[in-house]
């Protein structure tokens, strides 16, 4: 340590310090005292100036001159050591030592010589005491005069200073044996414990680690010392520790290079701020590419390892407490391939400077096993078999959603319990033996079990049970998947009803009426009994179920069955075939009038209208019978032979029924013949149309003509109507020709208007045509292309149809007069028309069927009938139209009834198109001019 220059002493610096605060001292104390020297000089001198002031007031007194002559008065302040003295009278200086002043005002004075303040009255004795003067004021009685006298009241300058130099040399002495004093008390107490402690801390700061200060007093210093000792003492225990640290932190520091190198995590080392590597170790090295001197010094921007260079920005932005924990991130390789790793570290400071500690784990292998895991996961958590995962002692471990949905089980009810608490009891202990010693034999068992819901309920499942093994073939867990096959079961049990039932009504279908027919003609056969099997079809069927749809078709096909069953006996069987037409088998039968008499009751019970979905629907039923042994011996030929039956019931007019006989077969095969003929018909000249004219009953004019299709087979001939529009119906045969029919009348109608007809054309429409979507495509389309107005075509649609669906027929009427059409009922009276029904409808004719015509001759019933039907239609303005007419007395009558027009073989036969143009021509030769126009 350098020792302290003399000036930079502390013993020197004390000594100056000392002097200097006993000099300070002393000449305080010699100022102090010479003021109060000064003071008690001051009180004399003014005390002496009193007296001065006395004398000379007495000497006035005595002495007149004093008060006229300026010598008398300053020889009189000589003489007592005035400063000056002046006598005042009326405000002038009358007197004065100075002359100067004489005959001068009082005011004169300021600035001049000192007087006190406020202003002085002089008409009042008084005594002022100024810094170094005294004024003293007093009145004269003898000549109102007033004498002032200035005495000085400081003491000589030669006495002030020899009081001056007495108190310094006071001062002087004083200060020298106090500072020696001082000197020596400090140097011992404070100088010599400083120098001691001093000369031990460098000793100390030469390497001198033992010196101390030692024992000391209980002064300050003393205190100071034994602090030092304490804090060498601690310093020496701290220098031991930093050195053991220091020697922990070598080794440590040995040992985090060997863990850096063979980490198997990349690690790196980079200053936080601009990201240079400063180290990684070799693992790095392989996995990134680059050697350690290619990288370090460099960035890791440089190098391209981060495929964004945002990427470490946000890295370092997501550290926390100078943590980096578990932080998902990808990298590049020298090659540019994409390293998915999981990142940790921290921040560490070096000389000030922060790095940046990262361990990267490569994760792509982990991720994948982790993304086949989850894909599993979620396999066996959407799977729609239950799956159950129990550890090796059988409690289950985990289920899956599946599990759940079947068994109603949450994972709570389950997780922790044996599989027993799924046992249904059905399986007895010999099973599951059976079933355990499979697994642990083969390791796997399946098969169907039998097992119980939550709710109690026993169903079936299919049952898989895997054992899982560890690399040392031990059992850890086992898996089973398994599904509720409840619904396969009765798949099953449907798939077997299915197979000799109907689906829809519950009856069985023909393969089961057809063995349960040959049991019972095996029976009949034995025993000499009879049976009959029923055919019934259901009329009008097909109309219900095209305009209000298949569900209001198959929940009348339900009535329809609920209607007949009740009416069969026990033991026979009754079959839907599909469609409308049902099969009833009765065995055992006795007499054949027992057959007629559940067939009337049938028909009975069909009569009645069925009520669905709001709908009124009146259906009926033909019915085709054969009976064992008369039609036939076995199953086949008996079933024909009601097919027969029954179609011979339709031809009869439906809703009958009738027996097979041998000339059925006859008009079957003719039926089919002319089947045949008529699709060969369609679209060739055999098929033509007739005219019949129909005439305006009052004037008896032609207002219309109506359309009938006529057949001319070159191998059957002329073929009635009555027989061909039926089969047609049938068998959608009346598709085809009702679009021709109606194409070639408007074609023919527009012909006729061109020659001058204003009247109109009447269509028939079979409600098989309403029902189909094109129809009403069709009318537009015929509409156009002929160019006619459409309120001249019209349309006679047959009152039982619109009466079997009014609901429809509602819907079909508001459509065809949307088109302006004009509509018709033909055949009125022979259904179930209502007045309330006729308004709805909006038609604007009614078509009385040629039955009640042809009862005006006959019997006086059907006139008032016509009658009722007149009144009813005019009152509802309404056209009404007679057909049939084939006499003038029939004429007359609906003439006289107010009929507005008829058509018949009395008054005009259909007639090709040709001879209709010659009435017609006729007609418009015969009319007035004004008709004409």
């Amino acid at each position: 340590m350098i020792r302290p220059a003399p000036w930079q002493s502390v013993r020197l610096r004390l000594l100056v310090w000392m002097v200097v605060s006993l000099v300070v001292a002393a000449l305080l104390a010699v100022w102090a005292e010479n003021q109060a020297d000064m003071r008690a000089l001051q009180h004399q001198a003014q005390d002496r100036a009193r007296l001065v002031a006395s004398l000379v007031n007495h000497h006035l007194e005595e002495d007149d001159r004093l008060s006229t002559e300026n010598q008398a008065l300053r020889q009189l302040a000589g003489q007592h050591e005035i400063s000056q003295a002046m006598l005042v009278q009326d405000g002038q200086i009358a007197n004065s030592t100075l002359g100067t002043l004489q005959g001068r005002p009082v005011s004169a004075l300021q600035g001049t010589l000192w007087l006190p303040n406020p202003p002085l009255d002089l008409h009042s004795p008084g005594a002022f005491f100024g810094k170094d003067q005294a004024l003293f004021v007093q009145p004269l009685a003898q000549d109102g005069k007033t004498l002032l006298l200035w005495v000085d009241t400081l003491p000589p300058m030669p006495a002030r200073l020899a009081n001056l130099g007495r108190l310094a040399l006071m001062a002087l002495v004083t200060a020298l044996l106090a500072g020696g004093f001082f000197y020596w008390v400090l140097n011992r107490a404070l100088v010599k414990p400083i120098e001691h402690i001093s000369l031990v801390l460098r000793q100390h700061m030469r390497g001198e680690r033992s010196a101390r200060v030692g024992p000391t007093d209980k002064s300050e210093l003393g205190q100071l010392g034994g602090w030092l000792d304490l804090v060498l003492d601690d310093e020496e225990r701290a220098l031991r520790s930093l050195q053991e640290s220091h020697e922990k932190l070598e080794e440590q520091t040995a040992l985090f290079q060997r863990v850096f190198k063979i980490m198997p995590d990349l690690v790196s080392i980079t200053r936080l701020d601009d990201g240079v590597l400063v180290n990684v170790n070799e693992n790095w090295v392989k996995r990134i590419g680059w050697s350690k001197e290619e990288v370090l010094g460099r960035t890791t921007l440089e190098l391209g390892v981060w495929s964004n260079p945002s990427d470490r920005q946000q890295l370092v932005g997501q550290v926390k407490d100078n943590l980096l924990r578990n932080v998902r991130l990808c990298f590049q390789d020298r090659w540019g391939e994409t390293v998915e790793a999981e990142a940790s570290g921290c921040v560490f400071e070096e000389n000030d400077v922060p790095y940046l500690l990262l361990s990267f784990r490569d994760i792509g292998e982990r991720l994948r096993k982790e993304k086949d895991l989850r894909l599993l996961a979620q396999v066996v958590e959407v799977s729609l078999d239950g799956v159950m995962i129990t550890d090796a002692s059988q409690h289950i471990l985990t289920v899956n959603s599946a599990f759940t949905t079947i068994t109603g089980f949450a994972p709570e009810d389950v997780i922790g319990q044996t599989p027993k608490v799924l046992s249904s009891g059905y399986q007895d202990a010999s099973f599951y033996k059976t079933m355990w010693q499979q697994i642990a034999a083969q390791g796997f068992w399946k098969g169907e079990i039998w097992n119980k819901r939550k709710s109690g309920e026993v169903y079936p499942q299919w049952l898989s049970i895997r054992a899982m093994e560890d690399d040392y073939g031990q059992v850890q867990h086992y898996v089973a998947v398994f599904s509720d096959i409840s619904e396969h079961k009765a798949a099953e049990a449907r798939i077997a009803f299915l197979a000799y039932h109907d689906p829809l009504t519950g009856l069985p279908n023909r393969t089961l009426l057809v063995d349960r027919a040959e049991q019972a003609l095996i029976q009949a056969k034995r025993g000499g009994d009879r049976l009959a099997i029923i055919y019934l079809d259901l009329d009008r069927f097909k109309s219900v179920n095209d305009s209000l749809g298949h569900d209001i078709g198959d929940t009348l096909l339900k009535e329809v069955v609920k209607r007949i069953k009740p009416l069969c006996r026990e033991g026979d069987t009754l079959s839907r075939q599909g469609g409308d037409e049902f099969l009833l088998l009765i065995p055992k039968l006795v007499a054949a009038n027992q057959v007629e008499l559940i067939v009337e009751r049938i028909l009975a019970a069909m009569s009645e209208p069925f009520v669905i979905g709001g709908h009124r629907l009146w259906i009926s039923t033909s019915i085709g019978v054969s009976l064992y042994p008369e039609d036939g011996d076995n199953v086949a030929q008996l079933l024909r032979q009601a097919d027969t039956a029954l179609y011979h019931a339709k031809d009869s007019g439906r809703s009958t029924y009738s027996f097979f006989n041998k000339d059925m077969d006859r008009d079957l095969n003719e039926r089919l013949q002319l089947e045949s003929a008529l699709k060969d018909a369609i679209g060739t000249p055999q098929l033509t149309l007739h005219y019949q004219p129909q005439f305006d009953v009052a004037s008896g004019d032609i207002v219309g003509v109506e359309a009938l299709m006529r057949w001319h087979s070159p191998v059957l001939g002329d073929v009635s109507p009555s027989k061909f529009i039926p089969l047609a119906e049938d068998t959608g045969l009346i598709m085809p020709l009702g679009a021709w029919c109606l194409e070639e009348a408007c074609r023919q109608l527009a012909q006729w208007r061109k020659a001058g007809f204003q009247g109109l054309m009447a269509v028939n429409i079979s409600v098989r045509q309403l029902v189909r979507p094109d129809f009403f495509d069709l009318l537009e389309s015929v509409l156009a292309g002929t160019d006619i107005p459409a309120h001249r075509l019209e349309l006679e649609l047959t009152e039982s149809l619109m009466m079997d669906n009014v609901d429809a027929s509602l819907e079909v009427v508001r459509r065809l007069k949307a088109l302006q059409l004009t509509l018709s009922i033909d055949d009125f009276g022979t259904g179930y028309s209502s007045l309330s029904y006729l308004k709805q409808f909006s038609v604007d004719s009614l078509k009385i069927d040629q039955s009640f015509i042809r009862g005006l001759s006959d019997a006086q019933q059907s006139r008032p009938l016509v009658r009722a039907i007149v009144q009813m239609a005019h009152s509802l303005e309404l056209r009404v139209i007679a057909e049939g007419v084939e006499t003038s007395e029939q004429l007359a009558i609906l003439r006289q009834e107010g009929v507005d027009v008829a058509q018949g073989y009395f008054l005009g036969r259909p007639e090709p198109a040709k001879v209709i143009s010659g009435l017609l021509a006729e007609q418009a030769m015969s009319l007035p001019a004004a008709q004409k126009g």
